[in-house]
């Protein structure tokens, strides 16, 4: 059927709004927990990264989330939560993430702060309250917000643990 031209420019309009209509950004998720182990050849000592699959007290985890849009929209103000595992600490300023800001839960991911502002309160002698600064032992979660992750974009997001 031949269209008429205002027929056909109508149709382009429509086509190309409903493509646009349906363009959004899809931001995927995977994570791996780690140790490091030491391995030696030749009298030359390596530390090579494997899966934390046996796990022992005083050890160091890595956790690594990767991540990817692979929606053809940019993913903006993307928001990871993590908690820390009760039975590990969390190792002081290991959290890492290019482009991100990073905070930080004492109650169980009800709250984010930056570390210098994580605060908690007990009684003092007299009874009145005192604000104590958390430390990392109480940290249960943390938190990354990536400004903007565009289509085809990804990165990698970390932390480390101690168990205990």
């Amino acid at each position: 059927m031949f269209l008429k031209r205002p027929q056909y420019l109508t149709l382009l309009v429509l086509v190309f709004l409903s493509a646009t209509a349906w363009a959004k950004p899809k931001v995927e998720l995977t994570m791996t927990s780690e140790k490091e182990v030491v391995e030696k050849n030749n009298g030359v000592e390596t530390v090579k990264r494997v899966p934390a699959t046996d796990i022992e007290s005083g050890q160091v985890l890595i956790y690594t989330m990767k991540y990817s849009n692979t929606g053809d929209e940019a993913a903006t103000n993307v928001v990871v939560d993590n908690p820390i595992p009760k039975e590990t600490v969390y190792e002081l300023d290991s959290a890492k993430g290019a482009g991100s800001e990073i905070k930080f839960s004492i109650n169980g991911g009800k709250n984010y702060k930056q570390p210098s502002l994580l605060t908690y309160e007990i009684k003092g002698p007299d009874g009145k309250p005192v604000r104590k600064k958390a430390s990392p032992e109480q940290y249960t979660h943390v938190r990354w917000i990536i400004a903007t992750v565009p289509p085809g974009g990804s990165g990698e997001l970390s932390y480390r643990v101690r168990v205990k």
